[in-house]
């Protein structure tokens, strides 16, 4: 692999681990709730309000 290529795995490795990171925290803290609660409350409330 090139150098660049490295990079980039690394770079995206680490931005997966942030996110994983970050998801166990969430789910930590919001034990009661699903993903699909989590996910119609906070990223699908925009595609109701269609007037």
């Amino acid at each position: 692999m090139t150098q660049s290529m490295i990079s980039f795995v690394v770079g995206l490795a680490v931005l997966l681990v942030i996110a994983f990171m970050l998801a166990q925290r969430y789910m930590r803290d919001h034990k009661g709730e699903g993903i699909t609660q989590w996910l119609d409350a906070h990223h699908m409330r925009w595609m109701h309000h269609k007037h």
